[in-house]
């Protein structure tokens, strides 16, 4: 049983990334959504013919967008905000409401699972066993209010990106074909991701060493600066400017390098997943994947392991930390954490410990 669990905390980063690639992938798809398909795709799953936003007529991305809007919204509903609001406007403020409920949804629906998962089914083991605490009830309640309250400001961030690929100021693109094909399309994809990666990690790091926006904006979420108060709940328990800041990145970069639409969407919507899974303060080898080890280390020293996916940021730029392993210790009194040492490395510093 040990065995089993010791896998679970290594291959925990593997399962998020394969689903992750499996979701891009078909999204990818150039077959999947052309616009012509999307009407008879939906009236194959809802039985009849539905209202369409005279805005998106012509424009994939925005075609798209009142496709699945038409999930969630009746036609009634449409026609009304339509008329109060106009086409364009309707378009935008549906696709705002909706990125609010899915943001919300994939927030309880993920933490909701590892918080099950981790503390109440193997608890036991992954905490008590060892003599690390877990996160009290006080905590967790407190990341929730605040991650909901910052919900409503997160949403906006996709709308102002759905409203800049579909007025064509960025570079996405909708069919892979028009890239060139899927050489082109993973090329493109992988230094998008790169890019990004570079973004989150400068934006993060000038979050802390600017006094400003660390006292007024970022310091909010190192309140949690104890394993003990990290849970898969403070993912985005953040001030609003802050997660908004951390993810435009995302945004910023579709300006520069070509990206298809949907797989930029699965992106943005991964770093939930992710952020859930690297606030939980278990240990793992995951390596060159910048695993919840890593992240636990950031905040308890702050300035360190500012990325996001992948260390090679930190080890390029000098701030990478790499903690030991805490060492599981089966009698301890309640409430006691194990120290652990650390050791930096990268460019400017390998194998010094602390």
């Amino acid at each position: 049983m040990a065995a089993y669990f010791q896998v679970f905390r290594n291959s925990k980063i593997g399962i998020v990334l394969t689903l992750s690639l499996i979701f891009t992938t078909a999204a990818a798809s150039p077959s999947a959504y052309f616009p012509e398909k999307l009407s008879l795709l939906l009236k194959t799953l809802t039985g009849s013919d539905r209202l369409v936003n005279p805005h998106c007529i012509d424009n994939p991305f925005c075609a798209f967008n009142d496709w699945v809007n038409a999930f969630l919204f009746s036609d009634a509903v449409k026609a009304d905000v339509m008329a109060r609001l106009g086409p364009a406007g309707a378009h935008y403020f549906l696709t705002y409401v909706r990125d609010l409920v899915a943001g919300s949804v994939l927030y309880y629906l993920t933490a909701g699972l590892w918080h099950t998962y981790v503390y109440q089914w193997h608890g036991d083991y992954f905490f008590t066993q060892q003599g690390f605490e877990k996160p009290s009830a006080a905590t967790i309640k407190d990341q929730i209010q605040l991650a909901q309250t910052s919900m409503f400001l997160y949403a906006a961030l996709p709308v102002l990106a759905e409203w800049l690929v579909e007025s064509g100021w960025t570079q996405c693109y909708y069919y892979v074909e028009e890239i060139g094909g899927w050489p082109y399309y993973l090329a493109f994809t992988l230094l998008y991701l790169a890019m990004v990666e570079v973004g989150v990690y400068w934006m993060h790091r000038t979050l802390h060493e600017n006094k400003v926006l660390y006292k007024y904006i970022h310091g909010l979420h190192h309140k949690y600066n104890k394993p003990s108060t990290l849970s898969p709940w403070a993912s985005v328990a953040f001030n609003p400017i802050d997660g908004i800041l951390q993810a435009s990145p995302y945004v910023i970069c579709l300006f520069l390098v070509p990206c298809h639409y949907l797989t930029h969407v699965a992106m943005v919507f991964f770093t939930a997943v992710w952020a859930t899974n690297i606030h939980d303060a278990m240990d793992g080898n995951t390596e060159p994947v910048m695993g919840s080890k890593y992240h636990t280390m950031h905040h308890t020293h702050y300035h360190y392991n500012f990325g996001q996916f992948f260390i090679f940021a930190d080890w390029m730029f000098g701030t990478l930390r790499v903690p030991e392993p805490r060492a599981a210790k089966a009698v301890l009194s309640p409430g006691v954490v194990p120290s652990s040492g650390v050791r930096t490395t990268g460019k400017s510093g390998r194998g010094k410990m602390d």
